[in-house]
């Protein structure tokens, strides 16, 4: 394994190599910087086939209703009318869409009922949008009202049901056990419990979700471009409702995208709609792209949304003893991977603390909102907050620091692979190293003259009323999320205990490279991209493995129906799991040429012929063939040497530690890269405005491939962690009236609120995977809210303050310090 940004060997038949610069490690200028930033990027709204329609939705106005009558007469009047579709439309020639528990029915448009408002009841298509936007109007929806239900809390008594069919807003939940916990609680000298809040938040990417469709007559198939995200995983969401097999549904997604964050996973609606009318119509393609106030309304993106209750065991001296949690979720109207959000949190369940004995308990619920979907950290962001909120809550109440308590619990470097009580193991780290040097570096730089921390300076402050403060938290980002572990959740248990680890199906990494006739290395991605920067990991690897300069290397991606099913962009997962697809792919490719010069060129053993410098040599004449006399080489041969494909298999599957969960209920994610943060905020006690004046972080995820990338991806989650904790919310009514559909309800971090990041990184390799990489790609929006919250606890520590709800927004302030100092 090389070092980042060293020198290094790769397995080329010679004994005695020549050291070549490392491109990976460096701060390689992202290759698809230069098309996005010269206009050249094409991204799905600039696919526009000639005779493409539109599609319009007409959208509930209600959260809960039956649908009386739907009357589309006077819009398929319209001369620019070229289809409507109802919910019979749909339900009489169409498939229900797939949904995340048993017992669900959703089809891409409401029939009988509507459950949120936003839900898609009618479809109309017209030459352009203006005028499908004004077919909208001319559709008339009679609904007979029904109540609504809004608070999961209250939901979880029944008494409106969504789903009268399913007859519960509670249809999951379980209570899991690690340990003795009931020991751990009963033996503890202290026994905290609290409450916490989370609400609605989402990546809001700055390109909505968008599908272009065309059925093939001829080949009875559909061709989809589109922006979907995971599109060989999720790709059933669309065939499935489309009723058709997979291999008729084609779905492309375009090199450029404009974010997602997870969001964009649960688009299948747009793409099967589409895809319906272009099949009623005979062939004709049709587009649709999301307006921003559907995409913020009933765009299917929210996520997580929870109520939690946390006990925390603890003696005297702060040793933690237990931990239990319990939360309500409130997924909304449908389900869409419910049981995965749920219980990802066990994958860092105890956070960067040796905690032993720990009970996970929730419940999901049903209610009048707009469905969730994943985002960035999938539901670990709301535990850990819940998690770091009752740890400075347990340290006040023995009367020590925020620092001394978490120093007391961290686990320690020499405990490394760690393997919590759920399970999951921690691969590498020193996390107390990490807590001390993130305070050290904010004494050394702000409590001195001078600084944010400066005594004198904080004083004079407070005498203004503004409170400043800062706090320093480690946490737990877990990476590369396995796929099999979303089957055991609908396993039963019973059926679990007779499993075995031969039983345990991974989706591998697909990777190929191909030598193209001018010598370029062609290489294709089975995976997405939502601008994470494949493209240049891929060049620099294969670089480096290939022994070639970036600019001889080409990437592109494959379809859903060229690719396998694997798993994709999610859960910090592609920078371990593409560099190990990439590296094994490179040495197949270079054995290969080996082998073909040896078979039909030199005529000598494979031992005989060196790889080196992109090519192939002869170790005794020194005859030597580049990539391009390779490739014609190999052109009219049968078995195509210089075509190969790899599979990369999940890293866990080869770590005896990770069986027990593998076999399991639990989450594997194989990599625990950590963040140590101090944010300093300044807390206005008049007005309630939090600023974060300076955000200090020191970030870890093994060996960085990409320097550059990791702190472009580390800035940008932060962003979207500051958001959270202070601004963005998508609140709703007591009626279920969404509260926030444009950019002037939904508040986005800006240049105005975000502060200067001052990072610094340390690398402890992976023992787990090929490169030493762990994911970093959810790091950021895991950490940063539950850092910002800590620190404005320690700003406002006399008031006793406490963020129990994020976003922790200027009312909710100052109803707490009202609430402190007696309602005044």
């Amino acid at each position: 394994m090389s070092e980042a940004g060293t020198t290094t060997d790769v397995d080329t038949g010679d004994e005695a190599e020549s050291d070549r610069q490392s491109f990976v490690g460096t701060g390689l200028e992202r290759v698809e910087d230069h098309r996005i930033l010269t206009g050249e990027a094409e991204y799905i709204h600039d696919v526009a086939p000639e005779n493409a329609l539109h599609m319009a939705l007409v959208r509930s106005v209600h959260p809960h209703a039956r649908i009386v009558d739907v009357d589309t007469s006077a819009a398929e009047d319209h001369p620019d009318c070229a289809l409507v579709l109802t919910g019979e439309d749909v339900q009489a020639d169409y498939q229900p869409m797939p949904c995340g528990l048993e017992g669900f029915e959703e089809w891409s448009l409401a029939v009988e009922k509507v459950r949120y408002v936003g839900e898609p009841v009618v479809a109309v298509f017209a030459p352009d949008r203006y005028a499908a936007e004004d077919l909208v109007d001319l559709v008339d929806v009679e609904y007979e009202q029904l109540d609504p239900v809004v608070d999961a809390m209250a939901a979880r008594e029944d008494e409106t049901v969504v789903h009268e069919d399913v007859g519960t807003n509670v249809p999951d939940g379980e209570t899991l056990e690690f340990g003795d916990v009931e020991e751990a609680f009963e033996a503890a000298d202290n026994v905290i419990e609290r409450e916490y809040s989370w609400g609605r938040i989402s990546g809001v990417p700055l390109e909505t979700a968008g599908v272009v469709a065309e059925y093939d007559t001829d080949r009875d198939a559909f061709d989809i471009d589109c922006n979907i995200q995971l599109h060989t995983l999720v790709d059933d969401t669309v065939y499935e409702a489309l009723g058709y097999p997979p291999e008729k549904v084609n779905l492309e997604v375009p090199a450029d995208v404009g974010g997602s964050f997870g969001t964009k996973i649960a688009i299948h609606r747009y793409c099967a709609l589409a895809s319906m009318a272009s099949q009623q119509l005979d062939g004709r393609p049709v587009t649709f792209v999301e307006d921003r106030v559907e995409n913020l309304q009933g765009g299917d993106m929210h996520s997580s949304d929870r109520e939690y209750r946390v006990r925390l065991a603890y003696d005297d001296d702060g040793t933690i003893r237990g931990l239990d949690t319990w939360f309500v979720d409130d997924f909304g109207a449908f389900p869409r991977y419910p049981v995965n959000q749920a219980l990802k949190p066990l994958s860092v369940v105890n956070n960067a603390y040796d905690i032993e004995n720990v009970r996970y308990d929730y419940e999901l619920v049903m209610t009048n909102k707009t469905s969730q979907t994943a985002y960035r950290g999938f539901g670990v962001p709301a535990h850990i907050h819940a998690v770091e909120m009752v740890v400075d809550e347990a340290a006040a109440e023995l009367g020590v620091s925020r620092e001394d308590f978490r120093r007391l619990n961290l686990i320690q470097p020499d405990q490394l692979p760690y393997r919590l009580p759920t399970h999951n193991v921690y691969d590498s780290g020193d996390f107390p190293a990490a807590l001390d040097r993130i305070e050290e570096i904010v004494d050394e730089r702000e409590r001195c003259e001078g600084g944010l921390l400066d005594p004198e300076v904080v004083a004079a402050k407070r005498e203004e009323g503004k409170y400043r403060g800062v706090s320093h938290t480690v946490h737990i980002e877990p990476g590369v999320s396995g796929s099999d572990w979303t089957d055991r959740q609908r396993t039963d248990r019973e059926t679990l205990a007779d499993r075995d680890r031969e039983d345990v199906a991974e989706l591998p990494e697909h990777f190929r490279i191909a030598l193209d006739e001018d010598g370029t290395v062609q290489a294709s991605l089975a995976t997405d991209t939502s601008g994470q920067g494949h493209q240049t990991l891929v060049t620099q690897l294969l670089a480096d493995g290939l022994e070639v300069l970036p600019s001889d290397v080409e990437v592109g991606y494959l379809d859903s129906v060229t690719a396998p099913t694997e798993y994709g962009t999610a859960a910090s997962r592609m920078a371990v799991m593409l560099s190990g697809a990439t590296e094994g792919a490179a040495e197949r490719l270079r054995e290969n040429c080996r082998r073909l010069a040896a078979e039909a060129a030199f005529d000598c053993a494979v031992e005989d012929v060196v790889y080196r410098d992109g090519g192939v040599e002869h170790r005794e004449t020194g005859d030597r063939l580049d990539f391009a006399a390779l490739a014609d080489l190999d052109a009219d041969r049968d078995e195509r040497l210089t075509r190969v494909s790899y599979d990369y298999d999940h890293p866990a599957t080869q770590v005896e530690d990770f069986d027990e969960a593998l076999t399991s209920k639990y989450p594997v994610y194989p990599t625990a890269a950590f963040a140590a943060n101090a944010p300093i905020v300044e807390v206005d006690v008049h007005t309630g405005e939090v600023e974060v004046l300076k955000f200090y972080t020191l970030r870890d995820c093994g060996t960085m491939l990409n320097p550059t990338i990791v702190e472009g991806q580390a800035h940008g989650g932060l962003a979207q962690g500051v958001g959270a904790a202070l601004m963005e919310e998508f609140q709703y009514d007591d009626e279920g009236q969404p509260q926030a559909i444009t950019m002037f309800d939904y508040l986005l971090p800006s240049t105005k609120n975000m502060p200067d990041v001052e990072m610094e990184h340390t690398e402890t390799p992976s023992p787990f995977t090929e490169t030493g990489a762990k994911g970093t790609g959810e790091g950021g929006m895991i950490d940063g809210p539950a850092a910002v919250a800590s620190s404005i606890n320690d700003a406002l520590a006399e008031f006793d303050f406490v963020t129990d709800q994020i976003p922790m927004t200027p009312h909710r302030v100052r109803q707490r310090l009202r609430d402190a100092d007696g309602g005044d």
